[in-house]
């Protein structure tokens, strides 16, 4: 019963902080003049409906008229994908924000609260880059192609799996060596890992705009970009490859890179709770003092979570590019991409499937938000209502002191029972 207690107090406090942010972001929405009414039912649509959503009442039953018959149907709505549904371009935003926030676990559970995950991302999205066109750019010259539609059959095969593998797997080295500089600076020199982690996002973030705007600017367009990655780097989103008859991916470019996350999340669980490696680090974060006079090798541990940390923020990096964007543009370093990863691991409390969770619940508010703007309602008003429910979610010891009250109102002799123990 307790366990059980425990794990419906854990579900409720979500559900309450969702609930009274909206109920406080109404007195805002009022005072600019708009229908909260109308700004949820816009924002949860948006970020999670299929096409014809309109009410709340729309997320989970939706009812079309039949263009052929003029009748009404109704539709399961998670369910219905004619022309797209918000879940899929939810889950497309969603997929860097879990390799992030799972970069920022691997990080906290070795009592390291990095926050590098923004550097170390960038960083693997500028390697993946240059790889994802000037790898087949190579191959081409020296086997003598000038047309690259020409490559069919088996040579393209195997350059669509070795190209983005390679990319992929330089991006994590390199964000997992960025990672290592924090690290190895806490180990060895004890640099607070907060600073060295900010100083070096900053680096990163200037260090990737001068390549942009400068060595791999690849025209003069007003807005400095990089060369597009070649057809045989990018990952291949499921709306033109696997499920290319369903339209339920109609629109969003979720693809491959969403699979590689979810195994990801998997292997980290495995590491983290199933191995000798990850108790070590779970005992560096939570009991540090034991773990030195247990002989568990702590500063190991600190430097493994960095690696692994930081290759986790480099794949994030290369899925964004070999899979969405397909090049850099000004302004990608600032996408802040990686500081929301740490937002969400903080908000899950850690947990694998809770990532896994708030990640799509955020990036589908996300969605929303700025959606928001084509009802005629401020998106700002969105952002608002995002950082009011992550404010209440934030409170969660104060939540938890609420439940402790009302259980012992309703229960004296648990009361007593407390009351005996102290």
């Amino acid at each position: 019963m307790k366990r059980l207690r425990s794990y419906l107090e854990t579900l409720a406090i979500p559900i309450l902080a969702t609930i009274l942010g909206l109920a406080v972001s109404s007195i805002f929405i009022l005072s600019a003049g708009v229908s909260p009414t109308e700004t949820f039912s816009r924002l949860f649509c948006e970020g999670f409906g299929s096409r014809g959503c309109e009410t709340i009442d729309d997320l989970l039953f939706v009812e079309i008229e039949d263009e052929d018959t003029g009748e009404i149907v109704t539709h399961f709505a998670p369910f219905y994908g004619e022309r797209g549904h918000s879940i899929a371009l939810a889950l497309e935003r969603a997929t860097p924000l879990i390799l992030t926030a799972l970069s920022a676990t691997v990080a906290f559970k070795a009592g390291m609260f990095s926050i590098g995950m923004d550097g170390q991302l960038v960083l693997g999205a500028v390697v993946a880059t240059v790889i994802g066109y000037g790898l087949p750019d190579q191959i081409y010259m020296i086997a003598g192609i000038e047309d690259p539609d020409l490559v069919v059959g088996l040579p393209r095969v195997l350059m669509q799996i070795t190209v983005p593998a390679l990319a992929m797997g330089a991006a994590m080295i390199v964000g997992a060596f960025y990672s290592w500089i924090a690290g190895y600076l806490k180990v060895k020199l004890n640099v607070n890992e907060l600073i060295s982690t900010i100083v070096l996002n900053a680096i990163a973030v200037q260090l990737v705009g001068y390549l942009i705007n400068f060595p791999l600017r690849a025209d003069l367009n007003n807005v400095a970009r990089t060369h597009r990655i070649d057809d045989t780097a990018w990952l291949i989103p499921f709306s033109r490859g696997l499920f290319d008859n369903v339209e339920w991916f109609s629109g969003s470019r979720l693809g491959i890179g969403f699979v590689i996350a979810t195994i990801a999340g998997i292997l980290i669980w495995m590491f983290l709770w199933r191995t000798k490696a990850g108790y070590e680090q779970r005992m560096a974060q939570g009991a540090p003092k034991f773990a030195k006079f247990g002989g568990i090798p702590a500063d190991r541990a600190i430097i493994r979570a960095m690696l692994i940390s930081g290759a986790l923020s480099g794949l994030a990096g290369a899925i964004q590019i070999l899979g969405v964007e397909r090049r850099i543009v000004d302004g990608f370093a600032g996408s802040a991409t990686g500081f929301d990863g740490v937002l969400i691991a903080i908000l899950a409390q850690e947990s694998i499937m809770g990532i896994f969770i708030v990640a799509t619940l955020f990036a589908g508010l996300q969605l929303g938000a700025i959606n928001l703007q084509f009802g005629n309602i401020p998106r700002q008003l969105g952002s608002m209502i995002i950082a009011l429910i992550i404010l209440f979610t934030s409170m969660e010891d104060y939540f938890r002191d609420i439940f402790t009250r009302l259980r012992l109102r309703l229960d004296p002799s648990a009361s007593k029972s407390k009351r005996k123990n102290e």
